[in-house]
């Protein structure tokens, strides 16, 4: 399986594999919710940006989420909450991959930022490399999760009492001096 797995990494790098994303409107930014690995792939993690609802989705799926740029907390929920904040800038694309995680019951997640300059997180060129012909792979083979007007107000009305938990929780966390992971706005992925 191994062989497999570095064998179609070689042939990506050869062939110069690339997907174009989606570029954002005038004067907004776009972040890509990913789900890269299949751990947990029945699993549907839910997604907000601070209050909004954004959607829930499977492995196979991505979201496309063109926002505002400046300071944002995006946060997913599944088994549990994870939070991380982002400082976008507008006509940047940004990537971020939901990991799914061991749980009692079922998959937690985790939120993690791409960021194609490893030199600041001192991870290997080639770790990164990897990485980003994975996630633009996974947004090439999968199906963008679009919501519907329905799914957006009714979500929003059944996670009303969540959203209003997760954001009492994230608020009590950052006062205690929680860090939490980041996405910045050197971070943003080139076409």
């Amino acid at each position: 399986m191994r062989k497999i797995l570095i064998l179609a990494f070689v042939i990506l790098s050869i062939t110069g594999y690339s997907q174009e994303l989606r570029k954002p409107s005038e004067g907004k930014t776009i972040v890509y919710f990913v789900r890269s690995s299949g751990m947990g792939a029945l699993i549907n993690f839910k997604y907000f940006d601070g209050e909004k609802y954004l959607g829930k989705f499977n492995y196979g799926k991505y979201l496309v989420y063109e926002c505002e740029p400046g300071k944002h907390v995006f946060w997913s929920r599944s088994e549990n909450t994870d939070f991380i904040e982002a400082d976008l800038e507008a006509g940047k694309i940004y990537i971020v991959d939901s990991e799914a995680q061991m749980g009692a019951i079922k998959a937690g997640v985790k939120l993690v930022p791409f960021n194609p300059s490893p030199e600041s997180y001192k991870t290997p060129k080639k770790f990164e490399k990897k990485k980003a012909a994975i996630l633009i792979k996974s947004i090439s083979e999968k199906k963008e999760y679009v919501a519907t007007e329905l799914d957006l107000k009714e979500g929003a009305e059944e996670y009303a009492s969540i959203i209003k938990k997760s954001t009492e929780k994230y608020n009590k966390l950052k006062e205690k001096g929680e860090e939490f992971a980041k996405v910045l706005p050197e971070m943003s992925y080139n076409n």
